[in-house]
C-alpha cells in the first residue's frame, strides 16, 4: 500500500493525492502537521512543507518531484501529456503556481485567515494579509492568460496544480469578482470533473465550520 505523508490542509498533500487518483493509485494518507516531527520525513532538508510518498521500497520527497516519478513509474494516464512545447506550458504553470502564487494564497491568506483565525485561534496579521490581496490581482490576471488555452476536460498536472491551490484560496475567502471572470470560469470548469469534485466534497464534509469569511482582492 502507498502511504502519503503530509499535511492534509496544504495544496502539496492535495496535488499529489489527486495526481495518485487521477492514476487509480490506491494509497493511505498518513497526515502529518508542520508543527510536529515525523519520522518519514526527518530525513530529509528542512522545508517549510514537507510531502512524502512511500511507494514500496521507493521513499519520494517534494510534490513536483512526485509528480514527476509518477509519470515515470505509471505513466498511464500521463500528468505531463502533449508535444515537448505543450508538456512545458504544463510544468510552467506549476512552477508558478508553487512558487509565485502560494507564498501569497497558502503561506499568507490560508495561514493568517484559516489555520490562525479559525484553527488556532490566534490574532491575524493583517498587514500580510493586504500584502497579499494587492499582490495576487496581476498574478491572477497572468494566470488566468496562462490556462485560458488549456481545456479543462483534460486533466493535467497543470490542472491540478490550479486548483488545488485554489482550493486553499477558497477555503481563505478569496474571491475571484468580474476582473479575473477567465480564471473564475476555469475553475468554475474544473470544479464541475469528478476528480475536483468527488475530493472537494470529502473535505467539505470536515472542514466547512473553517472556511474564512469572503474577502475580495485590492483594485489596482
Amino acid at each position: 500500500m502507498r502511504v502519503l505523508h503530509g499535511d492534509s490542509l496544504s495544496p502539496h498533500t492535495r496535488k499529489v493525492a489527486l495526481a495518485l487518483r487521477f492514476k487509480q493509485l490506491t494509497y493511505q494518507l498518513a497526515p502529518t502537521s508542520p508543527f510536529e516531527q515525523h519520522e518519514r520525513v526527518m530525513h530529509h532538508p528542512p522545508m517549510q512543507t514537507v510531502v512524502g510518498l512511500a511507494d514500496g521500497l521507493d521513499t519520494l520527497y517534494q510534490d513536483t518531484v512526485i509528480a514527476a516519478y509518477l509519470d515515470d513509474t505509471y505513466p498511464d494516464p500521463l500528468l505531463y501529456p502533449g508535444n515537448p512545447t505543450y508538456r512545458a506550458n504544463i510544468r510552467w504553470v506549476e512552477w508558478f503556481c508553487r512558487y509565485q502564487l502560494d507564498p501569497l494564497i497558502t503561506d499568507i491568506l490560508f495561514y493568517q485567515r484559516v489555520v490562525r483565525g479559525h484553527l488556532l485561534g490566534k490574532d491575524i496579521d493583517h498587514q500580510a494579509v493586504n500584502y497579499a490581496l494587492e499582490t495576487l490581482p496581476d498574478c491572477c490576471h497572468y494566470l488566468g492568460e496562462r490556462v485560458k488555452v488549456m481545456p479543462t476536460q483534460t486533466i493535467t498536472m497543470a490542472s491540478i496544480s490550479v486548483w488545488s491551490l485554489f482550493r486553499c484560496a477558497e477555503m481563505a475567502g478569496m474571491v475571484l469578482d468580474d476582473r479575473f471572470t477567465v480564471l473564475r470560469d476555469y475553475l468554475a470548469e474544473l470544479g464541475q470533473h469528478t476528480l475536483f469534485d468527488d475530493y472537494a466534497q470529502e473535505e467539505n464534509h470536515q472542514l466547512t465550520p473553517f472556511f474564512a469569511s469572503p474577502i475580495s482582492l485590492s483594485m489596482n
